[in-house]
């Protein structure tokens, strides 16, 4: 006996459906998978995971049909972007701290140098001060005992990012002393300050 209303076929379900859904199941698997890329605190991974949910949406080129492998490798390497793009823009915001850089040193057991090695060493802080802020705060850490991995840690970014910022600050270092760089008036009042 054939049924009294024939079987609506079934409409196709919108892009932003599929993501929905998506969102819906694999949510917390995403957010697991950006956590043990990019090592920092749950809001910004939700922050980043989000941005990645919503840059989906503007993305049609991302495959959302199963297997979904595709989608969520394109879902995770966005948040992690992100991550660390948020990491980075809030350490520009942060300004360097000079009483946490002292008590550091303090807690490694670094004594302050004797007044001669600073005198003796002030046109070399000149040249430091000439260099851009940015490179300027991985020499420092560099200079107060920092591993390479405490300044990726502190600056957040990856271990290659720290070694290839501190080598290009270091070669600039070089070429300003090869060229006999004279700091002026006001760059020896930041160095000394």
């Amino acid at each position: 006996m054939p049924p009294s209303h024939p079987a609506r076929p079934r409409r196709a379900a919108t892009r932003a459906e599929q993501i929905a859904a998506l969102h819906h199941e694999h949510a917390a698997r995403l957010e697991q998978r950006v956590a043990r890329r990019a090592h920092t605190d749950r809001e910004t991974i939700e922050d980043a995971c989000s941005f990645a949910w919503l840059q989906l949406l503007t993305h049609p080129a991302v495959e959302l049909d199963p297997p979904l492998a595709a989608a969520l490798g394109w879902l995770t390497q966005t948040a992690t972007r992100e991550v660390w793009r948020l990491a980075a823009a809030r350490a520009r915001e942060r300004p360097l701290d000079h009483a946490a850089i002292e008590r550091e040193q303090r807690r490694r057991g670094q004594l302050a140098p004797a007044a001669d090695r600073v005198a003796a060493q002030h046109g070399r802080l000149a040249l430091v001060a000439a260099i851009p802020e940015h490179p300027r705060r991985f020499l420092l850490r560099l200079a107060l005992g920092y591993s390479y991995r405490e300044i990726a840690a502190a600056e957040r970014v990856s271990h290659a990012t720290t070694n290839r910022r501190i080598t290009r600050a270091k070669r600039h270092l070089r070429d300003l002393d090869a060229a006999g760089y004279e700091p002026r008036v006001d760059d020896r009042l930041v160095a000394a300050a």
